[in-house]
């Protein structure tokens, strides 16, 4: 499915999910290099950059971060940029994508913005927007990390595990897909652009290396945050296991001397002292009683309960 834009000039084809018509129309649409037209056949694991005479072809990958526990996905965007022609090609649908183009299409005061004499701007704006709409899944990571924090120091650790683990795999995920940008977005871009643009473009390019270098950092953060509050989330179930096993421990330490006195005036002997006598069993009660109530005392002592 294809949709295009076509004011001033500068024309830009949204493909999504593209068919072998789609292709076609790509290819008679601009000369494309060969390599070009082959590499938008199939989809690409790693962002890339390619320069030639007349054209550009560049692709992206951005990280599709679902809100509940369902699986996470990376969308690939390819770009084929000449002077006058943006054409965007994904593989499934993209909403941030969609969004962008329909907001394009209606907003005047858009396109007087992003339209001038090539597609310089076009393809900034269309790319920091897809960069900016990283942000909203940054600031849902983040919330979703300080309301971990919350309640690990409120001691509120029902299903926390599961969602640290949630949110250490949708970091994962965010950091896996966005990482190859910097080499593409900070080193080869801006010059590329430069060369191809002229001189007034490189500002516009390096804009989006600094948003790009902004998503590293702030997901580099939540990344340490999120170990920091697993580390110590592993540190206070260790601890809460730990005073368990001790308080079970000294349980079991204050039945063993009890069980053994029961067991042994439990045998079937003829003669067995404190067993025939009428206050012989409040004598044996009281004994243990004492026996009980010293090992507590004991153990409190020791600070042990």
């Amino acid at each position: 499915m294809r949709s295009v834009f076509e004011k001033n000039g500068i024309t830009w084809v949204k493909v999504t999910e593209p068919n072998r018509g789609d292709f076609k129309f790509v290819k008679n649409l601009f000369p494309f290099h060969p390599l070009v037209i082959e590499s938008i056949e199939s989809p690409t694991l790693h962002p890339a950059l390619e320069q030639y005479k007349d054209h550009l072809f560049l692709i992206l990958h951005f990280p599709i971060i679902y809100r509940d526990a369902s699986k996470n996905k990376a969308v690939e965007v390819d770009f084929l940029i000449t002077k006058n022609t943006l054409v965007t090609l994904t593989y499934e649908p993209y909403a941030q994508l969609d969004k962008m183009f329909k907001k394009f299409e209606k907003d005047e005061e858009l396109q007087n913005e992003l339209l001038g004499e090539h597609t310089g701007k076009l393809v900034h704006g269309t790319i920091e927007w897809l960069m900016k709409s990283l942000l909203n899944d940054l600031d849902f990571l983040e919330e979703t990390v300080t309301d971990i924090e919350d309640r690990i120091f409120e001691e509120k650790h029902a299903s926390i595990i599961e969602e640290i683990s949630n949110v250490r795999r949708d970091i994962l995920d965010f950091r896996r897909t966005t990482a190859p940008h910097q080499t593409i977005l900070k080193q080869l871009l801006p010059q590329v652009a430069k060369e191809f643009y002229g001189n007034d473009m490189e500002p516009y390019f390096v804009d989006l290396a600094r948003n790009e270098s902004k998503v590293r950092h702030l997901i580099e953060n939540h990344k340490e945050t999120i170990e920091a509050l697993h580390a110590t989330n592993e540190s206070l179930t260790s601890n809460r296991v730990s005073k368990i096993v001790t308080l079970l421990t000294i349980f079991s330490t204050i039945i063993l001397p009890l069980n053994f006195m029961a067991s042994l005036w439990g045998m079937n002997h003829e003669f067995l002292p404190l067993r025939d006598g009428p206050y012989d069993f409040w004598v044996l009660l009281t004994l243990m009683f004492v026996i009980g109530a010293t090992l507590i005392i004991y153990f409190r002592h020791m600070k042990w309960l």
